[in-house]
């Protein structure tokens, strides 16, 4: 009887520290994982694209469509343009949305694509992220679906509607803010050169 307990304690340790971490993703084929903790994993391909998962504290009233239009915005106004949006579940039914973006840094003509999976529980907000050069698109982009439907993500009440919650509506990216020391003006408007 005093092994049958002691295992059973030892069988609900070990299922507590488990059950402790916010979200559970192994690197997909692939990937090798170069960071791993309590709010995330870096994971990186051979040819550098990178698959982030990041994990933040959900707050009162956040929801799916509440994150997803702040997540988009922030973005936009950073100079990424949204170029789609789709749903996705996570393996133990979180709802979330899938956002797909391009992004040329500033000072660069080098384009860029940038995905976030958003994903809300009751406690918290986990986005999955995925991004490289352009010319990666093609290959690691249609993965990401899959990534999202093996990630974990914990936090759901009971009684509560959360991570069952509707998707957000139709977002668009606002226009990106001027960057400090980048010109603002076009060709056709700077001034013509004064003849000397």
């Amino acid at each position: 009887m005093r092994r049958l307990t002691l295992m059973i304690s030892l069988a609900a340790l070990a299922l507590s520290m488990t059950a402790c971490r916010s979200f559970k993703l192994e690197p997909p084929e692939g990937f090798a994982q170069v960071d791993d903790d309590k709010y995330g994993a870096r994971m990186k391909a051979g040819d550098d694209v990178g698959l982030n998962l990041r994990v933040f504290d959900n707050v009162e009233g956040g929801t799916l469509g509440f994150w997803s239009e702040d997540l988009v915005k922030k973005l936009g106004k950073r100079g990424y343009a949204l170029v789609g949006q789709n749903a996705v579940t996570s393996r133990n039914g979180v709802v979330g949305t899938r956002f797909d973006f391009d992004y040329t840094p500033p000072g660069t003509t080098a384009k860029k694509f940038y995905a976030a999976v958003l994903f809300v529980s009751d406690a918290n907000v986990v986005v999955v992220q995925l991004a490289g050069d352009e010319a990666r698109r093609s290959h690691w982009a249609p993965k990401i679906d899959g990534i999202a439907g093996e990630t974990i993500v914990r936090g759901c009440k009971l009684g509560k509607k959360t991570c069952r919650g509707p998707q957000p509506g139709k977002l668009t990216s606002p226009p990106a803010d001027p960057i400090v020391g980048m010109p603002t003006e076009t060709a056709a408007e700077a001034p013509a050169p004064s003849p000397s």
